[in-house]
């Protein structure tokens, strides 16, 4: 009986045995492996921040060509035309000046006229004055002395002097000279065309520099440094600078400009107000002689304040609904921190709050986070 009973007993303790060094390996295959994540190790840094606006390139001068007197037109410019560019004090337009010339001959002959009889007026005058001396008793009466006689002529040559500088000025404005270098922007005159004095001829506008319109909210505006500036007072040394961009076919065009002023009252509707950018010399080659003319739509970026000691992320890794991210101590296991973010931008969020150096940001490999969770830290793929 005790044989029977031993030999089962050993084969009990073997089952076991095999049995236990089977179910070992399949325990440790059961046991998750922790998840591979990318990190980025933060540090504090210096950022200057920008804001974004958009606005519609206008020239910063725009003004209507009018007549100031009536002729036909006998002359035009060679770029006379919409688009066309001049320089200042190119001849525009020019109204046939004859009679203006005839005008002028005309009050030349009538002052030379006045010349001779207030000549032989005073002549007369003093002739007079003889004569009383000699002849008169007391007093001379103007009549007598023929002063009234002396101040008609003097009218006379006054008003002939006038007639001479009115119709030299009447021939000087019968050419339209260009006040500025610029551009047409239309033309509503052409060659032949008779005009009348106050005639709009053409639409110009100057290529110096043109402005944009950039409207910011009052919460934008407290990330720029803009003294409440006019263009009367307000120094360019100092004034925020601006990139503005726009899309022309597949490349990018770029311009840098700067605030000149701000207007003086906030949007009724958005409650915005609106900072003005100047861009000088538009037409440059800055790129690749694509000018920035007026009624093109720019996207800008203002230059604002720089912060010290503050964080940069890309905005993949904040959770911008909580404003949390993950981080990674020491013991490999995964943090949630709130942040105090500064200011989310288009490629960054920067943060003032709630990180410090060293911190090892999760940037992927975390699919749904938990507090304490053990992660594996991955090489970091740039």
């Amino acid at each position: 009986i005790l044989l029977p009973i031993g030999v089962l007993s050993i084969g009990l303790i073997t089952a076991f045995l095999i049995l236990t060094k089977h179910s070992q390996p399949e325990t440790a295959r059961l046991q998750p492996e922790p998840p591979h994540v990318e990190v980025l190790e933060v540090q504090p840094q210096s950022v200057r921040v920008t804001v974004t606006s958009q606005g519609v390139a206008m020239p910063r001068t725009e003004i209507d060509l009018v007549t100031e007197v009536a002729g036909k037109v006998i002359r035009v410019h060679p770029a006379f035309a919409a688009g066309g560019s001049f320089h200042r004090g190119d001849i525009l337009v020019a109204v046939d000046p004859r009679d203006y010339q005839f005008a002028r001959i005309e009050a030349q002959s009538r002052l030379a006229e006045a010349q001779r009889l207030l000549a032989q007026e005073e002549a007369q005058v003093e002739q007079a004055m003889k004569e009383w001396q000699v002849l008169g008793k007391g007093e001379a009466t103007p009549l007598a002395l023929r002063t009234p006689q002396l101040r008609e002529i003097r009218a006379k040559v006054a008003a002939a002097k006038a007639d001479g500088a009115k119709a030299r000025l009447q021939q000087i404005r019968s050419v339209l000279r260009a006040p500025f270098d610029g551009r047409i922007r239309a033309k509503h005159v052409d060659l032949g065309q008779y005009l009348v004095p106050g005639e709009k001829v053409a639409r110009l506008y100057a290529t110096d520099s043109l402005e944009v319109r950039l409207p910011v909210s009052m919460e934008q505006l407290a990330f720029l440094d803009i003294p409440w500036i006019s263009e009367k007072n307000g120094s360019t040394h100092t004034a925020p600078s601006v990139t503005l961009q726009t899309t022309i076919g597949e490349g990018l065009a770029r311009w840098v400009g700067y605030i000149i002023r701000t207007e003086g009252a906030l949007e009724p509707t958005s409650g915005q107000l609106s900072l003005v950018a100047r861009i000088p010399q538009p037409e440059s080659d800055q790129n690749h002689g694509r000018p920035l003319l007026p009624g093109i739509f720019l996207q800008a970026e203002i230059e604002g304040l720089e912060y010290h000691q503050v964080f940069v992320l890309p905005p993949v890794v904040v959770n911008t609904r909580t404003e949390q991210v993950l981080i990674v101590g020491d013991d490999n296991r995964l943090k949630i921190k709130k942040l105090d973010i500064l200011k989310s931008e288009t490629n960054r969020i920067v943060v003032r709050g709630g990180l410090q150096g060293g911190d090892k940001v999760v940037l992927s490999g975390v699919d749904v986070p938990i507090e304490g969770m053990q992660v594996t830290i991955a090489p970091l793929h740039q």
